[in-house]
């Protein structure tokens, strides 16, 4: 059944359309032919019954003419009478029975009398001819008829077999005659035979007909107006140019509504592409890396600038899995809780570091988003990244820029006063002295007056990095303006730490130092004040020691001076 179905919708419209049509016509020839027969099969049975019934009536008549003639109660009348009537056609049995009246008055049958059947009988009783298909000779289909004998008048006669005292409509008597039925049937199976002969020739003639008329009607109705719609769209396939339409058909509206409905579909199709195409180029030419993964976090599709950030090429990452991309600097935890997000609220966006083919870690701006199908299942993730390493450098540098100075690029005043201020909290949490150095360069204004301003930052550069070199790590530098400097000095033990650094750096100044081709040598006037012993407020701390530098510059300059 399944193999009939597969085979059915395999099939073409046209051979569909014959196998309905001549499906139909093989049904109706077979009624038609079936009722033909039955038409066919009465007329004959009808010949059968008037043949049988007229050589009943013979027999009946040559009975009343041998009674008329007085020739009737001879027996070799009466057996000559069977005997020529016996010679009819396909005459089986002839027999004489008779009425019950004309037993009472004669007594039993002559001997050439048939017994009585239930046959007769009826007919005796009911006055009227039966007709009944029996077996003949060899079983044989034949047919009986028992025709009764009605007197039309009342009638005296004796010594006869059908003669007696009678009444008009009474039944006299009756005659049963069989004849076969061999000859009538043979005629039918002629008429069979031919009918089939005429119905298979009918079918082949009309199978041409519907074939040509099928074919004249498809091809011109559906085939071509399909064929130049198909030619149509292999076009647009191939070319992929949908500002091609196809031919409207008017003179077939359903072919002619397919073709409308595939133009307003490629129409939808050219506004689709132009969008796709716009698109297409968003994301090639998108300034952000994107990329795209299944539901399996399989990358699928990449953008130039992917290759451009990451230097992977799109067939080396395609069916990978985006931890190629992972720095290491992120514990298992992070990556959790991301994927945590993404999947519960489908989006996440912040900063990671992630490693580029050659092995560079750099800063990127990650958004991740999830596209889901009709069932709320994801199907897709879209990541969407930046490299924000000149971003990080431009904040870095910002952030440079207000804490420390652009010329030596020590701590500024804001950086040192917040550095001091915690200094000093911790200091007084830990029970720990604190020591600040304010240091000022002597006749620096005459080195910018004869040398010039170049010449004064040189030199403020070559002592800013001196004085790195006279101090600890945990100790900050911070140039406070023009040529004056602070030294914080956290967790010293007392005043003689600060003015052991003190020391170190006259020493360290008295070296000259390389302006260009010219050497310079320039000495600090150094005030130092402590905290607590001096003060434990930051302002009164960075006051006393500029108290303290004046001092040293009164006192003949280039030494230090504590606060008293």
């Amino acid at each position: 059944m399944n193999a009939l179905i597969k085979g059915w919708r395999a099939t073409g419209v046209q051979e569909k359309l014959h196998i309905l049509i001549q499906g139909a016509l093989i049904i109706l020839f077979f009624v038609l032919m079936e009722w033909v027969l039955g038409r066919f099969e009465i007329q004959v049975e009808r010949a059968a019954e008037v043949r049988a019934e007229e050589t009943a009536n013979g027999l009946i008549n040559g009975m009343n003419m041998l009674m008329l003639t007085g020739q009737i109660s001879d027996p070799e009348n009466r057996k000559l009478l069977l005997s020529k009537m016996s010679q009819s056609r396909g005459v089986l049995e002839l027999r004489i029975v008779r009425g019950r009246g004309v037993v009472e008055q004669f007594g039993p049958g002559l001997p050439e009398e048939a017994p009585v059947d239930e046959m007769d009988r009826e007919v005796l009783s009911t006055g009227k001819t039966l007709f009944r298909e029996v077996a003949g000779e060899n079983g044989r289909p034949a047919l009986r008829v028992v025709v009764p004998f009605i007197a039309k008048q009342d009638f005296r006669g004796t010594n006869c077999l059908l003669c007696h005292i009678t009444r008009a409509g009474s039944v006299n008597g009756a005659a049963s005659v069989t004849i076969d039925l061999s000859e009538e049937l043979v005629q039918l199976a002629d008429i069979e035979d031919w009918l089939w002969i005429g119905h298979i020739v009918m079918q082949l003639l009309l199978l041409v007909i519907i074939s040509l008329f099928v074919r004249f009607v498809i091809v011109r109705n559906i085939t071509r107006p399909i064929k130049k719609l198909q030619h149509a769209m292999a076009e647009i396939q191939h070319d992929m140019d949908f500002s091609r339409r196809a031919d409207v058909d008017t003179n077939n509206p359903d072919i002619g509504e397919m073709a409308q409905n595939f133009n307003l579909l490629v129409e939808k199709l050219e506004r689709a592409n132009e969008r796709l195409q716009l698109f297409v180029k968003m994301f090639d030419n998108s300034g952000e890396a994107i990329l795209i993964t299944d539901a399996q976090r399989r990358i699928i599709a990449v953008n130039s600038a992917c290759y451009r950030i990451t230097g992977y090429a799109e067939d080396e990452v395609i069916g990978m899995n985006p931890n190629i991309l992972a720095s290491g600097r992120h514990e298992a935890r992070f990556y959790e809780a991301m994927w945590q997000s993404i999947n519960d609220t489908g989006l996440w966006q912040g900063e990671i570091w992630n490693r580029r083919k050659n092995g560079e870690v750099y800063p990127e701006w990650l958004s991740i988003g999830t596209v889901k199908n009709a069932h709320n299942e994801i199907i897709n993730y879209i990541a969407v990244f930046s490299d924000i390493t000149r971003r990080k450098e431009a904040e870095a540098h910002i952030e440079h820029l207000a804490h420390y100075d652009s010329l030596t690029h020590l701590p500024n005043r804001t950086l040192f006063s917040d550095r001091l201020k915690h200094t000093l909290v911790a200091g007084t949490r830990n029970k720990t002295k604190t020591a600040l150095l304010f240091l000022d360069l002597d006749k620096f204004k005459s080195v910018n007056d004869t040398m010039g301003h170049l010449a004064g930052d040189m030199l403020l550069q070559s002592v800013a990095h001196r004085l790195k070199s006279c101090v600890r790590e945990t100790d900050t530098i911070c140039r406070q303006g023009g040529d004056e400097f602070m030294i914080l000095l956290p967790e010293v033990g007392g005043a003689e730490d600060a003015e052991m650094i003190a020391q170190k750096i006259v020493g360290a100044m008295s070296e000259p130092h390389q302006i260009g081709d010219k050497e310079l040598v320039i000495t600090f006037s150094i005030g130092i004040s402590v905290c607590p012993d001096d003060a434990t407020d930051d302002d009164m701390l960075i006051k006393h020691a500029d108290d303290a530098m004046y001092l040293a510059k009164e006192s003949g300059r280039n030494n230090y001076k504590f606060f008293a």
